[in-house]
């Protein structure tokens, strides 16, 4: 899973309203909740390459920071504001 682990040391911080649990990391996945909490879709990325979970969370809507560190607008702090399609 070396994509998977560039895409958590160089990608992972730039993206905001995301979190990491290690406890999946036999089969690592996405997990998609909507504002009440309740799962609405799942992604395995075990073969995924970082460009491509990259490509995914800009496709929902994911606020990406140009650099590490930097502040999210308010106006983005709820963010992703498309849910993915499932739930449309």
């Amino acid at each position: 899973m070396p994509e998977l682990h560039h895409f958590l040391l160089e990608r992972w911080a730039l993206y905001h309203n995301l979190e990491y649990d290690s406890s999946e990391e036999k089969n690592p996945h996405l997990i998609f909740y909507n504002q009440k909490d309740e799962v609405v879709k799942t992604v395995p990325v075990k073969e995924m390459k970082a460009e491509e979970i990259s490509s995914l969370l800009d496709s929902l809507g994911f606020y990406k920071r140009t650099q590490k560190g930097e502040e999210v607008p308010e106006e983005f702090h709820q963010f992703p504001l498309r849910p993915p399609k499932d739930e449309l």
